[in-house]
């Protein structure tokens, strides 16, 4: 009896399941039948079209997910002497497909795109009767944007050791460090040594310099100060300076020629949204000295670029008045493009070549807006100006103000300034600083926690003069 019931149960429940079944198979307003529906794709079975599928597969499979550049892939595929093309399509808006005439194919990636795009690439393979095989995806990225111009080496080799295996920076970058390991001596048959060089302080994250040539590169040893030019990659896990890479000199020559770039990228009419200095060559006299209007306009090439000139409109200054051919100056301002010159504008400076360097520095620090900070720490050279806060036995900091080049416009405070010699400071010292730059309430300053690296004392130069003169004047004495 008991399983009778069972029985009965079981059945009324498949009754009523076959009930709600058929209720919501049944159409009704809530339940719109024309629903799209994918439609199912057939992919052939024919096994050439699957070995092509197969060997683009292969082709491409380990190659680097990040794509910080464009990159070609081919656009056909031979099996058995059957060319199979390929069609290939991105997901992003940001990729774009070029097909050459050579049977290559561009990836063209946006290498200035603000934000990391992820996408995947797909291609799909053809043959002659319209079969395809099922698609391969291939999945990439690109990263946000590495605007190199203007950071610290500390920063570029940072960005170097980002890089996967494979890839390379797009921009050729220039380091300066000093030699750490002689890797592979020097070929009187190649011409070339590699050589492992530490930037700064960054002892885990070594750059080799992979077959550095140049002149002087034969007398390279462990300890050597060079400055380097090159490619920077990741090949197999070391980050290097790729084959044909070479010794710019010995000790630190800063690279000019992102600012040159940026300023023949200019449109008619516009200037490079910040101040900078360059250093160069005069190369002509566009505009002789005016004793009226205390300015000269010439013309420099820097690091040799006679591609790349740069014309110093109305330039004033201490000696612009004695200026000639052939004299190396360095000049402060705004570049702009001017009906096709690029030149600094009027109001551009003479500044000592010396101080090119620390002059962009200050400059660069502001273009910071309010409350933001530079992301690595800068070093910079200026006399200071101002004392803010005197020296503090409680605290043993001070604060002062300091300016490069003699531009008063670009003064940098040194908030709560530390280290040796820093209790003895006094206006017009010589002082080298070390810290972050940031905007502080409109004020652009060193960050508390700057250290002082170096101090020329004001009266110590005097003395140096003086003793000079007193030697002079002995000398001129004897000689009597």
């Amino acid at each position: 009896m008991k399983k009778f019931i069972a029985l009965i149960l079981a059945l009324a429940l498949c009754m009523s399941m076959f009930a709600i079944a058929g209720a919501e198979a049944t159409p009704t307003d809530a339940t719109p039948t024309d629903v799209a529906v994918e439609p199912v794709v057939e992919y052939s079975d024919d096994p050439d079209l699957k070995a092509a599928r197969s060997y683009l597969f292969m082709m491409y499979k380990n190659s680097p997910e990040t794509t910080l550049t464009d990159y070609t892939v081919v656009g056909v595929v031979n099996i058995g002497g059957v060319e199979y093309p390929i069609e290939w399509t991105a997901d992003s808006d940001t990729v774009k497909i070029v097909y050459g005439e050579d049977k290559m194919v561009t990836v063209d990636v946006d290498e200035k795109n603000p934000e990391e795009v992820s996408y995947k690439l797909t291609a799909t393979i053809k043959n002659a009767e319209g079969e395809i095989a099922k698609p391969v995806v291939f999945k990439h990225k690109v990263p946000a944007a590495l605007i190199l111009e203007g950071l610290s080496y500390e920063e570029i080799v940072a960005a170097a050791y980002t890089l996967e295996d494979g890839v390379a920076l797009e921009e050729t970058q220039r380091l300066f460090g000093t030699v750490v390991k002689i890797d592979t001596p020097w070929s009187d048959e190649y011409k070339n040594i590699t050589v492992t060089i530490q930037i700064g302080d960054l002892a885990d994250q070594p750059i080799q310099c992979y077959r550095l040539s140049g002149e002087g590169a034969e007398t390279l040893a462990v300890g050597s100060e060079i400055t380097v030019e090159g490619t920077l990659k990741n090949y197999k896990g070391t980050i290097e300076f790729d084959k044909g890479c070479v010794l710019v000199g010995f000790g630190e020559i800063v690279s000019q020629q992102g600012i040159l770039d940026a300023a023949y990228k200019l449109e008619d009419g516009v200037s490079l949204t910040a101040p900078t200095a360059l250093v160069g060559e005069i190369v002509s006299i566009d505009t002789p000295w005016s004793d009226e209007y205390k300015n000269i306009t010439v013309t420099i090439v820097c690091d040799g670029k006679t591609e790349q000139p740069v014309q110093c409109y109305r330039l004033s200054g201490e000696g612009a008045a004695t200026l000639a051919v052939g004299d190396e100056i360095a000049v402060a301002g705004t570049i702009k493009n001017y009906k096709g010159t690029i030149e600094f504008d009027k109001g551009c400076v003479l500044i000592p070549v010396a101080a090119a360097k620390d002059v962009r520095t200050a400059m660069g620090a502001y273009t910071l807006e309010e409350g933001m900070a530079q992301t690595s720490a800068k070093t910079m050279t200026g006399e200071i100006v101002s004392i803010d806060t005197p020296w503090s036995d409680e605290y043993k900091n001070i604060t002062v103000s300091i300016v490069a080049g003699g531009l008063q416009d670009y003064k940098i405070q040194c908030y709560r300034l530390s280290g040796e010699g820093a209790d003895t400071l006094a206006v017009g010292d010589t002082i080298t600083v070390t810290g972050t730059l940031k905007n502080y309430k409109t004020t652009i300053e060193f960050d508390k926690g700057c250290t002082l690296d170096a101090v020329v004392k004001a009266e110590a130069a005097t003395e140096t003069v003086e003793e000079a003169t007193a030697t002079d004047l002995a000398s001129a004495t004897d000689a009597n």
